[in-house]
């Protein structure tokens, strides 16, 4: 950088400043280079964690598997097999609990390491015409405003989802994450391909977790259109991942707003290709699904999204053959250092979810592709199912504990999706015992 200095023929003012602006800028690329370094260890350290759990939780499969083997045929032996599942089961429980906590801590400092590059290439004052930053508690938002935080300028679209948002929560929306679940509620259509036919919209109200924000999911299909049946195609989303996506512009969306306390689901019409290739027929159907949450604010969903041209044989197959929708069981767990996805989920369609937070910053939390992105992807990977993160072992929280076998039993309650315009709620955490309820 320092060849790049004027010489001493350019003197003045403006050498003085153009030496200035030259300097700042080579040590600012002297501290990038220090933040490539920190974020090229963190994620060596994320690698060696994840293999180092799952080293341990193989250590624990063949420690019950040998301990098994060990223990002879007779009467007893159901019960002499109880310890060991016992301590395997502790073992895992323990690794997972580590793992998480340990991953989470090279999260949070990924996380900061990402907002210091931010702080080297937006430390600029602000220039004529700017605004300043509004104060969302004490000024709701303006019309200019609400273009910047729904992307869209339509003002009947902005008044629908305004009124659907005051329809739940008895208020208007105000502050940036109000809007986003206004949007996701909004109970009409906008693209012209579904010629005016209405999404399914269901809701769980929960408890809230201040400070938590908002977390968008979508699940969409790449192609511009994808085969549905025999002789059939349907229209997908035709987009791939987008931070800023249309909560239309997918085959289902679902939104868990921590700051107002909701789990909003909304399944967007299908449109079949008519003769021409346009859009012809449109129907919708409503999703399923039912919601746990548990003290520490972590959430499980499980869900499933019918395509409504699909038989009904599809959605509830005869044997042992799995419905052919999109459907998965999933938990989102919050942290002081973000949000985590565990579960299990459909191998179609594509995946999307992003955590907005009140202070207005925003992280991609995960992109899980479809496993496949041909056209045939729906008919051929919908039955099928993989793991997210530590996958079933992240259901355990939400089930009872066997006190006769000392082993996980069944699913704790959980509350069905119901219409938002009298949303069910999850319980109440139980008051402990001496404590008087106001």
């Amino acid at each position: 950088m320092k060849s790049a200095a004027p010489g001493a023929q350019w003197t003045g003012t403006a050498a003085d400043a153009y030496e200035e602006a030259n300097s700042r800028q080579g040590r600012t690329f002297g501290q990038m280079a220090v933040l490539d370094q920190r974020l090229g260890a963190e994620v060596d350290r994320s690698a060696a964690m994840v293999a180092a759990g799952r080293k341990n939780l193989d250590g624990v499969k063949q420690w019950v598997l040998d301990a098994a083997a060990s223990v002879p045929p007779s009467a007893d032996r159901e019960q002499m097999l109880m310890p060991i599942a016992r301590k395997g089961i502790a073992d895992v429980a323990e690794i997972v609990k580590q793992s998480n906590s340990e991953l989470n801590v090279i999260g949070g400092r990924i996380r900061t390491i990402g907002d210091e590059y931010q702080a080297l290439g937006g430390n600029k004052k602000q220039g004529p015409g700017l605004k300043e930053p509004r104060d969302e508690d004490q000024d709701p938002a303006n019309d200019d405003d609400l273009n910047t935080i729904t992307g869209r300028d339509d003002d009947a679209r902005k008044r629908a989802s305004a009124e659907a948002f005051k329809q739940v929560f008895g208020r208007p929306p105000t502050s940036a994450i109000d809007w986003e679940t206004a949007e996701a509620l909004n109970p009409n259509s906008y693209d012209p391909k579904y010629k005016g036919v209405k999404p399914e919209i269901r809701v769980v109200k929960i408890r809230p977790v201040p400070g938590q924000g908002v977390v968008r999911a979508s699940q969409y299909i790449e192609q511009r259109d994808v085969i549905s049946g025999p002789g059939t195609r349907d229209f997908g989303d035709n987009r791939t991942a987008n931070r800023n996506f249309d909560p239309e512009n997918a085959r289902v969306t679902t939104y868990i707003d921590y700051e107002n306390g909701i789990v909003v689901m909304r399944q967007n019409p299908s449109v079949q290709l008519d003769a021409s290739g346009g859009p012809g027929e449109v129907r919708v159907r409503a999703p399923e699904g039912r919601v746990w949450q548990n003290p520490d604010g972590s959430v499980r969903i499980q869900y499933s999204a019918a395509n409504p041209f699909a038989p009904e044989i599809a959605k509830n197959p005869m044997g042992p053959v799995n419905p052919v929708t999109v459907n998965g069981d999933l938990v989102f767990t919050p942290g002081a250092d973000g949000l985590r996805v565990d579960g299990t989920r459909t191998d179609y369609p594509s995946l999307e979810v992003y955590q907005d937070l009140p202070t207005g910053q925003s992280h991609t939390v995960l992109i899980d592709p479809a496993r496949s992105g041909r056209s045939w992807g729906p008919a051929a990977n919908l039955e099928f199912h993989h793991e997210i993160g530590f996958g079933g072992m992240a259901f355990g929280p939400f089930t009872e504990w066997n006190t006769e076998f000392d082993v996980p039993g069944a699913d704790k309650p959980s509350t069905p999706f119901g219409r938002a315009t009298n949303p069910p709620s999850v319980p109440p955490l139980p008051v402990p015992r001496g404590t008087t309820q106001v």
